[in-house]
């Protein structure tokens, strides 16, 4: 396998101050940047604390972020200082913050991305590991324990894991149950309060599978897909409700999920060939993004099981600091969703919270 020694940025990114802060009303607020063009929102916790990612310095590189209590965004910098990338991609309840960042990781000065447990600007970034290979990625976390994937010995395949400051990173299984030491690849990619994780897996038949762990057991539950040969989930709720999405039959058509057993269920799309399910709150609602009709464009949507799916496009008032919702990548507690759209003032993506 061949890696990217830099950090790659989730989404096309991120002005010196926000310009606002965020609050719950009738249109999404702009959380502004970093003091580049762009930036993005991947997370929010029930304490309605976002985090997410922005360019600085002129757009060289781009930083993770938080949101304080005031709703301004926070630099958090990375493991290498201002000069390293770096991308927050959870918050747990608590406020902790995990992601990615750029690392050094030999005398020659050669970078990697690792992933990173960010706990407040006095303790700063710390650095997760990896699972004996070079690359490691935070994606979620939940009670002080952290998810996501990383590389094993000599890079030859990526596996999910979990971590905790006691006992470091636990490897979790694949598909074909060979802990990712044959090549076969896992990921975790979300987990709730009760110790399921969520992600996806190679499988033995040359597919990827939507998959599940119970981390206290470290069972792997293959989910399938919906006939095609890629599925993922990206999210659980405390009830187990997962979403993601899977390709359909041939391939040429990928659709949102959401699933509250070990079946997946299609909830369709916004007319295009392509949508994903990124994250389902307590009450059941979920939200994501997918490709509007004829392919044109990506709207950010909201879907619940009474009202089925909603660009949320069409609920844009008069006004609004964005012209274009793009993708919605987290939900609160309370439905106030975040992700990031295009703005108003400059046509730039922007982190927003609605």
């Amino acid at each position: 396998m061949k890696f990217s020694k830099s950090l790659l940025a989730l989404c096309a990114i991120a002005a010196l101050a926000p310009l606002a802060t965020a609050q719950k009303g009738a249109t999404p607020v702009d959380l502004g940047t970093l003091g580049g063009s762009s930036s993005y929102a991947t997370a929010i916790n029930s304490g309605d604390i976002t985090v997410g990612a922005g360019n600085v310095f002129s757009d060289a590189v781009q930083h993770g972020f938080y949101t304080n209590s005031l709703g301004y965004i926070q630099d958090i910098g990375s493991l290498i200082g201002v000069y390293g990338n770096s991308a927050a991609t959870g918050v747990s309840t608590q406020g902790v913050v995990v992601g990615t960042s750029d690392q050094i990781i030999d005398t020659s000065g050669d970078i990697a991305t690792h992933a990173f447990y960010y706990q407040s600007s006095r303790t700063g970034l710390q650095d997760v590991g990896t699972n004996g290979g070079t690359l490691s990625y935070a994606s979620a976390i939940q009670n002080a324990i952290v998810v996501g994937y990383a590389t094993v010995a000599d890079d030859v395949a990526y596996c999910a894991f979990y971590w905790t400051k006691t006992k470091g990173m636990t490897n979790l299984s694949t598909l074909a149950a060979d802990s990712c030491n044959d090549g076969y690849n896992s990921y975790a990619y979300g987990m709730n309060s009760k110790g399921v994780a969520v992600g996806s897996s190679d499988s033995t038949d040359g597919t990827t599978h939507a998959a599940a762990w119970n981390l206290k057991t470290k069972v792997i539950y293959d989910l399938g897909t919906l006939g095609g040969s890629l599925a993922q989930l990206n999210a659980v709720n405390s009830s187990n409700m997962m979403v993601g999405f899977s390709s359909l039959p041939g391939d040429s058509q990928i659709d949102a999920t959401a699933n509250t057993g070990l079946t997946l269920v299609d909830i369709g799309n916004l007319g295009g060939s392509y949508a994903a399910s990124t994250a389902v709150n307590d009450s059941g609602t979920v939200v994501g993004f997918s490709n509007i009709t004829g392919d044109t464009d990506v709207h950010a949507f909201v879907w619940t099981q009474g009202g089925g799916m909603v660009d949320l496009n069409t609920l844009l008032p008069a006004g609004s600091a964005f012209t274009e919702l793009s993708a919605a990548n987290g939900i609160a507690a309370d439905g106030t969703i975040v992700g990031v759209g295009i703005s108003a003032i400059d046509g730039q993506p922007h982190a927003f919270a609605w």
